[in-house]
């Protein structure tokens, strides 16, 4: 997920992006390596780099899909690696301004190594101005209208919900179906295709980033339904975020009894990796 402006923030924005006194407090306090121990336990390998507020973020994330999938019996899965990396040693173009991204495929992503990175890899931005968190959600939530929300955990579920979305993909395909789809999913044809014919209806029901590429259309509207359901001070579910959605299980069948909006019949079939109907989805 990247910031859309390379601007100067808008002094006159509130700066109410929910990081609380409060909240800053606890992420003096945290114990960064007591946290990527805990994750280690839950078969999360991290490295944050000894940097607290994405170790705390990230482990407050978890916990609430933890809890969410607990309640409300939801299958959502978790990634598997979650690290903090200076993007300038990676061979990816364009993440200066990035919070971060998730490498879906395994793939040699290192400059000076043959490492590979591998599936379901969260990987955030060491040099992000984290300090600045919530000017730049309220920035790029009022000003940008580059996200659904303006809470300062939008960037993590952002990447959770790339996870969810394969892990989705997972349970219905062969992996090596999976990785068809993914790269149909974000094959560059595909992706023009989807940006002049449905940009506008995104962009006008979203925000602007998930005109980006289907992938991020999934991300963006997943993330927004999951902070709209949570309580921003104990950061613990109200509801369920998926009931009613494109997600639900039952979603196509109530769609037979009860047209469904344009913009969720989109999602629905982008979240189950039905690229085709990239061409005729109206």
């Amino acid at each position: 997920m990247q910031i859309n402006s390379k601007k100067r923030l808008n002094s006159n924005i509130s700066y109410a992006g929910g990081l609380t006194k409060p909240m800053i407090t606890d992420i003096r306090n945290t114990d960064v390596s007591k946290i990527q121990n805990y994750l280690a336990k839950n078969n999360i390998n991290s490295d944050f780099q000894n940097n607290k507020l994405l170790a705390w973020s990230v482990v407050k994330v978890f916990e609430f899909i933890k809890e969410l999938q607990n309640t409300f019996k939801l299958k959502l899965g978790y990634p598997s690696n979650i690290m903090v990396k200076d993007t300038k040693t990676l061979n990816i173009p364009n993440l200066e301004f990035t919070y971060g991204f998730c490498n879906l495929v395994p793939c040699r992503i290192h400059k000076a190594s043959g490492e590979i990175t591998p599936a379901k890899t969260i990987i955030f931005n060491k040099d992000f101005p984290w300090d600045k968190i919530n000017e730049i959600s309220d920035f790029d939530f009022y000003v940008a209208k580059n996200t659904t929300t303006d809470f300062f955990l939008e960037f993590v579920f952002h990447e959770f919900s790339h996870i969810f979305h394969e892990n989705h993909l997972l349970d219905k395909f062969s992996i090596n179906n999976v990785l068809k789809k993914l790269f149909s999913l974000t094959d560059p044809n595909n992706i023009q295709i989807y940006r002049q014919k449905y940009g506008r209806l995104v962009e006008n029901n979203l925000c602007k980033y998930a005109r980006k590429e289907p992938l991020d259309l999934i991300a963006c509207d997943m993330s927004g339904r999951l902070i709209n359901n949570l309580d921003r001070d104990s950061i613990r579910p109200i509801s369920n975020p998926l009931e009613n959605s494109p997600y639900e299980k039952l979603f196509s069948l109530k769609n037979f009894f009860n047209k469904k909006p344009q913009i969720d019949r989109l999602i629905k079939h982008i979240f189950d990796g039905e690229t085709k109907i990239l061409n005729n989805i109206d």
